[in-house]
């Protein structure tokens, strides 16, 4: 007889050849052993299905899908899909994880049925790891303070590779053809999180990848993740109303706006589309209501109305910054290809 494993690990794969080994090989070294890992060859062009072949003939553990090319989100539903374990986690192909992870994973969601439990980061650059404790002590969280802390994205942002989920939490597939696909399905799996637990102890290595930052879809993806942040507040407070106020919820509209134009005038390197993209979220932003230095820095409260105001000077202040920020130009140059 098979036994179930206690953990099922869903590696979605695309074009990572020269990463995929790093990251198995980080799986095959846990020290919690009791596990399946869901290798989804997404249609890969390089050699990703015949290293995910090799390492299942290798570790009968790994189990591999080759399928059509549908993206991240496809990907993930597909070993979602075919999942046998209680817990499900997941791990992207180009990063990797700390030998304990699965095992810390294991015991924090274990000790007292919990729905969700999470460890912190470290983002990988080219000869630098900078180390991201989410939380100093472990926190326990009601599903009111869950919606709380997911809302804030502070000590509980929105990856999925970072958190381990009891299985009955996840009830909505990963949004097909959308980014941000991380972001979509929390703000749905929240409402089955009763409890959740926090760990100060960080396991999983992010790398930070240049692709990430710049690609042909670029302004109209950040115009995307500030129309899921707006769907966030309408989700998140359908579930709990009580959780947030109407000027946090502003604020934190105004942040996500904030944020978009400001990346959209930094990396956009099409002028027109640059600009068009960044007019788009200063006619949205008028719809908010008037900005607060309550709830909001005082860099915050200027940019937002430079946004919303004059939405040129926005861009041509944004990128003046940027040219003049030596240490961020320094940390994106050792950004991995």
């Amino acid at each position: 007889m098979i036994q179930t494993p206690k953990i099922s690990i869903i590696v979605p794969i695309y074009k990572v050849e020269r990463y995929l080994p790093e990251c198995l090989d980080s799986i095959i070294r846990q020290t919690f052993t009791d596990w399946e890992c869901i290798l989804v060859d997404d249609g890969s062009p390089d050699n990703c299905g015949k290293i995910c072949d090799e390492y299942a003939t290798r570790d009968p553990r790994f189990r591999v899908i080759h399928q059509t090319n549908g993206g991240l989100s496809a990907a993930r539903n597909s070993g979602i899909s075919i999942a046998k374990a209680q817990y499900i986690g997941f791990v992207d192909s180009d990063d990797w994880i700390e030998a304990e992870m699965f095992q810390t994973l294991y015991n924090l969601i274990r000790q007292d049925d919990y729905d969700m439990a999470q460890v912190g980061i470290f983002n990988e650059y080219r000869g630098k790891s900078h180390r991201k404790q989410l939380v100093r002590t472990p926190i326990i969280l009601d599903r009111r303070n869950t919606v709380r802390h997911l809302f804030f994205d502070g000590k509980l942002p929105s990856y999925v590779w970072i958190k381990l989920f009891n299985r009955r939490v996840i009830t909505t597939p990963f949004p097909v053809g959308k980014v941000f696909e991380d972001i979509y399905v929390l703000n749905s799996w929240v409402k089955n999180i009763r409890k959740a637990i926090l760990s100060p102890q960080v396991c999983y290595h992010y790398r930070r990848r240049r692709g990430s930052i710049i690609n042909s879809n670029f302004a109209a993806n950040r115009i995307e993740y500030l129309t899921v942040c707006l769907n966030r507040v309408k989700e998140l407070r359908r579930i709990e109303p009580e959780a947030f106020s109407d000027a946090e919820a502003n604020a934190y509209i105004w942040r996500a706006a904030i944020n978009a134009a400001k990346t959209i005038s930094r990396y956009e390197t099409d002028p027109q589309k640059r600009l068009e993209s960044v007019k788009r979220i200063s006619a949205l932003s008028a719809r908010f209501p008037a900005l607060s230095l309550r709830w909001l820095s005082l860099k915050a409260l200027w940019r937002g109305r430079l946004l919303r105001d004059h939405p040129e000077r926005f861009v041509s202040l944004m990128r003046f910054v940027h040219r003049g920020d030596l240490h961020m130009r320094h940390r994106e140059s050792l950004l991995f290809d």
